[in-house]
């Protein structure tokens, strides 16, 4: 089966892969037919973010059901389904006090970074992984469930209210699935690019009572012109980190989504002091079946947030269009587009 397989940093390739087989009871077979590119897949292929040497990368991803195990009876091949990729023990430390997503087998299962991904053919997972898709959900929309699941966890870090005035920074995927998150919770706020196309953009797709902003200081004098302050600060480029403590109220929260490499400093009385929350989120912790209901019943629109969709082939494209250039080895933001999807034929 056709494979995108990573190597090294800069150096993945389409290579044929033997079709993977059914070795437990409880595991099914699934054809996948979609796979949305990542920012990790971006981090790994760029050489920012680890992953095994050889391994098949992807994980967003949405297929059909070709053989079930002998003990699979919540599943029949022909359903249609969504992956979770984030396996979880449920025996360890970890999953045992409520970390699931911090798994200590993580090393080993992680889809896409430490075990074969779905940037392929054929994808073999355990049944309780996998949730049926509505006839009116297409597989490039199944695709957002696994990223959404990773905001509402997020979110659910936060003691959050409708009122909270909020910042989001970088109008990428991410950003935009924490809006329409936020926005279920009855929240409004501002989205905050650089790129003034993605900002064109994310102005057409952002949700009721959301506006967009190229600086944060313009967000900020929208939101609280009185004393530039506000109450939820996410941050999904990881470039900005810390530095915008003192923009945050009494009791603010700045989520931290981002991985990007880097050194912020503060000042820890000043947390202490003011009741300022700093938190990091990554993962799904059980979230997955929360996202898959909303991509169900449209309370995310998918279909505006995908703009664009290529064959598995053309990966190099698709790359290069979330300004990953995999022949010149440069990573750059990207400014046309929010959410890739790549198809197997």
């Amino acid at each position: 089966m056709l494979s995108l397989v990573y190597k090294s940093a800069w150096d993945v390739a389409l290579e044929e892969r033997p079709q993977p087989q059914i070795t437990q009871e409880n595991q099914v077979l699934v054809r996948i037919h979609a796979t949305g590119v990542c920012g990790t897949d971006l981090g790994i292929v760029s050489g920012k973010y680890h992953a095994k040497s050889s391994i098949i990368l992807g994980h967003e991803s949405a297929g059909e059901v070709v053989q079930v195990g002998d003990r699979v009876t919540t599943l029949q091949v022909g359903d249609r389904v969504v992956i979770d990729p984030t396996y979880y023990c449920g025996q360890c430390n970890m999953c045992r006090t409520g970390r699931q997503n911090h798994c200590l087998h993580k090393s080993t299962t992680e889809t896409g970074v430490s075990s074969d991904g779905t940037f392929t053919d054929y994808y073999v997972t355990e049944d309780r992984f996998l949730y049926k898709l509505a006839d009116h959900v297409s597989y490039a929309e199944a695709t957002l469930t696994e990223p959404l699941s990773c905001m509402l966890t997020g979110i659910n870090q936060i003691q959050l209210l409708p009122n909270f005035r909020t910042i989001i920074l970088g109008a990428g995927p991410i950003g935009m699935l924490y809006s329409y998150a936020l926005a279920s919770k009855g929240v409004s706020g501002s989205i905050v690019d650089i790129s003034q196309d993605r900002l064109h953009i994310a102005g057409a797709i952002a949700p009721e009572r959301w506006d967009t902003h190229n600086s944060f200081e313009s967000a900020l004098t929208h939101i609280s012109p009185s004393d530039h302050q506000v109450d939820l600060i996410v941050d999904t480029t990881g470039a900005v980190g810390t530095t915008v403590l003192s923009n945050l109220a009494h009791g603010g929260y700045l989520m931290l989504v981002g991985l990007r490499d880097g050194v912020s400093s503060f000042n820890p009385k000043e947390v202490v002091d003011r009741s300022l929350k700093i938190i990091g989120s990554i993962d799904s912790l059980g979230t997955f079946a929360t996202a898959h209901y909303m991509i169900e019943r449209n309370l995310i629109p998918a279909s505006k947030l995908i703009t664009h969709t290529f064959a598995l082939q053309d990966y190099e494209e698709a790359f290069q269009t979330l300004g990953c250039n995999i022949s010149s080895g440069t990573l750059t933001p990207s400014s046309n587009a929010i959410k890739v999807v790549l198809q197997s034929t």
